[in-house]
């Protein structure tokens, strides 16, 4: 008996047990705004709380203890993540006459706002959606704290303790002598004036105080506020206002976050337009380092589902769109949400909730995660207002509607078919009125037909075998022979058809995250990849962690190299997969400023930018001019590392040129480059040639007991 429970023990150490890592794309995401979900404890709604829910800027009383109640609710509809406002304790007072029932002032990031509940209430949270095979995001605001001209202007807490406000801060705060900001704590450089270069990073977004997270204590105590979601059981985040802080700075606040586990978090960078300026560019690059938020497309669909507009010109811009990500199925889409008008509410059609059957259908089987924001599965609307706060009435619960069923059957779909979770995107068919769009992976295919005007016949070429197939939403029929797909498509019909085959070869679908350190666990999902097999990060083996055949999770090993960009490739006995790209870091980083004098460069036409030979400098950074006489970017680098970097100048969206300069630095918070290589000092060299001295000895000591040895046999 004992013999044979050795056995077993050795069988469980050497087989990879499954992992607790889910891969976001193949859920839904629920979005949430606290205060007006549920009223779960009453005695926590005051003060400042209107019980007849008609004053929008006070508290309704809604609470984490009613979400909790609320979570069989939501699970009806078939959703894997919540996403729920901000929870970091908010100002005890009105400012600009509203209440903080947002969660976007806030005061303390080591506690949970009183009127919400607290940490026990969080942890109860995540171990009861946890039981529903839920997990949770949490809304967290490191760009800004609170009002600074209202309210409890800008004053800070940590864990209860009061350490500034804006104006003590003030006292304390001095010119940075390379970006000319003036900064302590926060940045005090009134407010955004220009949407663009020093004033977009470095002043107060709407008139809250900016936070300087270069400096090592808020870096450090922003980090920390974010670690005690994660350790209390959150599975990702989502990060506020990223378009107003260093994307240099963000990826070392991640790379922190991921040591915890492969986290799922997204940025909400806000660009309304899809117009290729330089706000655009930032949106896609800052894309290269986390999900971010489709607010681009998002007016787009609401434009032409709710209004007037083309579906054709939709699919052109969406395949350009699209074409821009490294993971495009990493986009996380939305069709309504806190700060932009609800759907329901733009405009003022009688076939409107056709419309937004169309759109929420859209919504679901883009590439990208799909977000549903409270109340759109039971068509919640303001009868009061359009925009903010209009936008976030009190939640009417009805999971009946055929809204409710559009996101449980296409949520139900993600779950067996791969083309709609890791899919490409490929425009069959468009015109003013009707649209198909095919999307594949591997050996799974989904093909969305929909039609907003008459009813219609539609036949086009589809590379499908023949026969007859069946939509997943209402049983449309659509028959395929000889490479010619016919269906016929009511007025304001959306029609979703569907192919399962086996997929015997490994296939990477996403990476989880797809930036990473040495020594930090991602998850890998795909198909194909059979029972088991061996992950090659960089040319490098990885460790497997656990392995299903439609996810891995393996620990990123070390790698020698200088590229921005690695290749994952899976190998198991169906073969190779064909390799999918990492974000590479060196690791031990820190958030580093990195400048250059002026005068090294003389004028310089359009931006000025810079790359190097560490995977951080990897790809093209480019650099802003301060009024100091010094250009200057932020950068992750491993802290002691000396580097080297050559400059470019040129357009965002054009060819760069190379300015023939390199210049040299060494990893630190604060980096002045130089023309010459970081120079030996004497100590250095003295100490360099007692240590070559002292090996010299130890190889003429070893020779010597060598030829002794061979003597004596």
């Amino acid at each position: 008996m004992g013999r044979l429970v050795s056995v077993v023990l050795i069988v469980l150490l050497l087989t990879p047990i499954a992992s607790a890592w889910e891969v976001p794309e193949r859920g839904i995401i629920y979005q949430v705004m606290v205060d007006r979900f549920y009223d779960g404890n009453t005695s926590n709604n005051e003060p400042f709380y209107d019980p007849t829910h008609s004053n929008y800027r006070l508290y309704w009383g809604g609470d984490l203890e009613g979400l909790i109640e609320k979570l069989d609710y939501i699970k009806s509809l078939g959703v894997s993540m919540i996403w729920v406002s901000p929870l970091n304790d908010n100002i005890n007072s009105l400012a600009y006459g509203s209440a903080p029932y947002h969660g976007y002032w806030t005061r303390d990031y080591k506690r949970i706002e009183e009127h919400f509940g607290g940490w026990e209430d969080f942890r109860r949270l995540v171990k009861e959606a946890k039981k529903r095979g839920i997990c949770i995001i949490v809304d967290y605001v490191p760009n800004h704290s609170n009002p600074v001209n209202y309210g409890e202007y800008g004053a800070l807490y940590d864990n209860g303790t009061f350490l500034t406000d804006y104006f003590k801060d003030t006292k304390n705060a001095e010119v940075n002598p390379i970006t000319g900001i003036r900064e302590n704590v926060y940045h005090h450089n009134g407010n955004i004036y220009t949407w663009s270069g020093i004033p977009l990073k470095y002043a107060n977004l709407y008139g809250l105080a900016d936070f300087n997270q270069l400096n090592p204590w808020v870096d450090s105590y922003l980090t920390e506020g974010a670690m005690l979601f994660v350790d209390s059981g959150a599975c990702g985040l989502r990060i506020d206002a990223v378009k107003h802080m260093e994307l240099g700075w963000l990826e070392t606040f991640y790379l922190r976050l991921y040591s915890k586990g492969p986290l799922f978090i997204y940025g909400e960078y806000f660009t309304p337009s899809l117009q290729k300026g330089d706000d655009l560019y930032e949106f896609y690059r800052y894309s290269n380092v986390s999900p971010v938020l489709s607010i681009p497309i998002r007016e787009d669909i609401v434009r032409i589902f709710a209004f007037f507009g083309g579906l054709d010109k939709l699919s052109e811009e969406l395949g350009d769109y699209y074409s821009h990500f490294v993971y495009p199925t990493k986009a996380v889409n939305f069709l309504d949400s806190h700060d932009l008008v609800r759907f329901l509410n733009a405009g003022d059609r009688k076939d409107e909730i056709q419309r937004f059957h169309m759109a929420l259908a859209l919504t679901l089987t883009l590439p990208g995660i799909p977000v549903i924001y409270y109340g759109d599965e039971s068509y919640l609307v303001s009868k009061d207002g359009k925009g903010d706060p209009y936008n976030r009435p009190t939640m009417v619960f009805d999971n009946t509607t055929e809204a409710s069923r559009i996101i449980r059957t296409l949520g139900g779909l993600r779950k067996t078919n791969d083309a709609l979770v890791f899919g490409d995107f490929m425009t069959v068919t468009a015109s003013y009125e009707t649209w198909a769009f095919e999307r594949t992976f591997g050996n799974h295919s989904l093909l969305v037909v929909m039609n907003k005007g008459p009813a219609v016949n539609l036949t086009f070429s589809v590379d499908w075998p023949d026969g007859n197939y069946r939509d997943a939403l209402y049983g449309g029929e659509m028959v395929v022979s000889g490479g010619k797909a016919s269906v016929y498509l009511p007025r304001d019909s959306v029609y979703v058809f569907h192919i399962e085959g086996e997929q015997k070869k490994p296939l990477i679908g996403s990476i989880t995250p797809y930036a990473a350190r040495p020594g930090q666990e991602i998850v890998i999902g795909g198909a194909g990849f059979g029972k088991g097999g061996k992950v090659i990060i960089g040319g490098r083996e990885a460790k497997v962690l656990s392995w299903e055949d439609g996810k891995i999770v393996v620990e990123v090993p070390r790698l020698e190299t200088s590229a921005a960009w690695v290749n994952v490739t899976v190998v198991s006995d169906g073969g190779r997969s064909p390799p999918r790209p990492l974000r590479y870091y060196s690791g031990n980083d820190v958030p580093a400023l990195i400048a250059l004098n002026a005068s090294l460069v003389g004028e310089v036409s359009g931006t000025l930018w810079l790359s190097g030979d560490l995977p951080e400098l990897g790809e093209p950074r480019p650099l802003l001019k301060s009024s100091m006489g010094y250009y200057f970017t932020v950068a992750p680098l491993p802290e002691g590392v000396p580097f080297s970097v050559r400059l470019y100048e040129g357009k965002a969206w054009g060819a760069l040129r190379p300015l023939n300069l390199t210049l040299y630095g060494v990893g630190n918070r604060t980096v002045t480059l130089t023309e010459k290589p970081p120079g030996v000092s004497e100590g250095q060299k003295a100490g360099q040639k007692d240590v070559a001295l002292y090996a010299l000895s130890v190889v003429m000591i070893a020779a010597l007991i060598a030829v002794v040895w061979k003597r004596k046999g």
